[in-house]
C-alpha cells in the first residue's frame, strides 16, 4: 500500500484565494483586475475586515482538520458578504476533505456564481464533481476553465485526481491526466499520479516512460522520480534504482515507505540471500536472511514474520543457544501473536535462559507493541 499526502495543488489553490484579502500583496490584486475585497463586494472597509478575519481563521481551521468549526466561520462569513466567493470557497474544500463531493460540488458552484472569471474555482468543482462519479458535468467544469484561460492544464488534472481513486473509472482518470499533460507539460505532479495509474492498470511499460518523461522536463529533476525507483525495486533492478537516488537533487518524499527505504530493505534481502547461498549452513548467515525479510512496515502483517521465523530456527537448529536468533524469533512473534499467547510465553521463556537482558527488553516490547494491520503478503506495500 503507497501512502501519500493527499491534498495535492488544493490547498495552494485556497492560499491564493485568501490573497485578495491581504491589501499587502498588490501584485495579486493587479492580475485580479486591481480590486479589493470591499470594492468586489461594496463593502465598507469595517465590514471587509471582519470578513477577511473570518475567511482566515476558517482557513487556519481547515488546515488544522476542524472542519465543523471551518464551516462555522465560513457560514459567518456568507452572511456578512454573501457575493464573496471565498468563504464558499473554504466550505468547499471541507467538504472534500470530508468526501462528501456533492456538498462540495455545490458550494463551489455557488463560489463561481460570485466570480465566474476564476479558473480555479472551475477545476476544484470538476473535481468534486469527478469525485462522485459526474464525470460529464467534471469535463464540462474543466472546459469553462480552459475557456478563460486554454493553457490552464489544471483543470483536468483535476478531474482526474477527483477520478483516480475509484476503480471504476481508472481508464478516465488516465484519459484526462494525458489531456493535462498535452496542454501543459510542466504539470510535474501529474506524471506521478499518472505513472501510478499505469502501475496499477498492470502497464509497468507505460509507467516508467512517464515517470521518466517527467524526470526529463522538471528542471530539478525530480518529478517521477521515486515513484519509478520504486517500480524498479519491485522488478529487482536494484542497480539502476540505487543510481536513481544518488541522482536525486532532493531528498522530499511524502510516501511512505520512503523510496530509500524499500531500495535499502530490497539491497539488505539481496545481500543477504547472495551470503547466504554461499553459506547454507552458516548461522550467522541465516540470522542476517531472517533479519532482512522480517524488515518491513511494524504495522503491517503480511506474512514475512513466520517466514523469518524460519530462519532463525534454522540458525538455532546449528548453533544452539544462539541467544539473537532467538531474541528475534519473539520479536517477530510479538509482531503478529496476540500479547498473551501460549506459544509466545514459551518462546519468551527460552530467551530468558539464555540471556536475561535480552529477555527482559522483549518483555518491554512485548507490553509496548501495537498491533498491525494485516495485509496480503502478494501485493506490494
Amino acid at each position: 500500500m503507497v501512502v501519500s499526502s493527499p491534498r495535492s495543488k488544493l490547498s495552494q489553490m485556497l492560499l491564493i484565494f485568501l490573497c485578495v484579502s491581504c491589501f499587502h500583496i498588490p501584485s495579486f490584486q493587479a492580475s485580479s483586475g486591481g480590486s479589493t475585497a470591499s470594492q468586489v463586494n461594496a463593502q465598507d472597509p469595517t465590514q471587509s475586515g471582519e470578513v477577511d478575519a473570518l475567511v482566515e481563521t476558517g482557513f487556519a481551521l481547515y488546515e488544522k482538520g476542524e472542519f465543523d468549526e471551518a464551516l462555522a466561520y465560513a457560514t459567518k462569513a456568507k452572511k456578512l458578504s454573501p457575493k464573496d466567493f471565498r468563504p464558499y470557497a473554504i466550505a468547499g474544500f471541507v467538504r472534500l476533505a470530508q468526501r462528501k463531493t456533492e456538498d462540495a460540488s455545490r458550494e463551489f458552484g455557488s463560489a463561481i456564481r460570485c466570480q465566474p472569471k476564476r479558473k480555479e474555482l472551475y477545476a476544484l468543482k470538476a473535481k468534486a464533481d469527478a469525485g462522485h462519479g459526474a464525470i460529464n458535468e467534471a469535463m464540462a467544469s474543466a472546459r469553462k476553465a480552459l475557456e478563460i484561460d486554454p493553457r490552464y492544464g489544471e483543470a483536468y488534472a483535476m478531474v482526474g485526481e477527483g477520478l483516480e481513486n475509484d476503480n471504476r473509472f481508472q481508464a478516465e482518470a488516465i484519459s484526462v491526466y494525458q489531456s493535462a499533460l498535452r496542454i501543459n507539460p510542466n504539470l510535474f505532479m501529474v506524471y506521478d499520479a499518472l505513472g501510478q495509474l499505469f502501475v496499477e492498470a498492470k502497464d509497468v511499460k507505460s509507467a516508467e516512460q512517464i515517470y521518466r518523461q517527467g524526470m526529463t522536463i522538471d528542471p530539478k529533476h525530480m518529478s517521477g522520480r521515486f515513484r519509478l525507483g520504486r517500480l524498479l525495486v519491485e522488478q529487482g533492478r536494484l542497480t539502476e534504482a540505487r543510481q536513481l537516488w544518488e541522482a536525486r537533487t532532493s531528498d522530499e518524499d511524502r510516501t511512505r515507505p520512503s523510496f530509500i527505504t524499500l531500495l535499502t530493505r530490497a539491497e539488505n534481502l539481496k545481500r543477504a540471500s547472495e551470503t547466504l547461498a554461499q553459506k547454507p549452513d552458516d548461522p550467522n548467515a541465516l540470522l542476517d536472511m531472517g533479519l532482512a525479510v522480517l524488515d518491513g512496515e511494524l504495522w503491517v502483517i503480511d506474512g514475512r514474520q513466520e517466514r523469518a521465523i524460519v530462519y532463525f530456527k534454522k540458525a538455532l537448529a546449528i548453533q544452539s543457544g544462539f541467544a539473537k536468533a532467538q531474541y528475534n524469533i519473539v520479536k517477530a512473534m510479538v509482531q503478529y501473536l496476540a500479547k498473551d499467547d501460549k506459544n509466545l510465553d514459551y518462546e519468551l521463556m527460552k530467551l530468558r535462559q539464555l540471556d536475561v537482558l535480552l529477555a527482559k527488553e522483549m518483555e518491554e516490547y512485548r507490553k509496548t507493541y501495537e498491533g498491525g494491520l494485516i495485509a496480503s503478503p502478494l501485493k506490494p506495500e
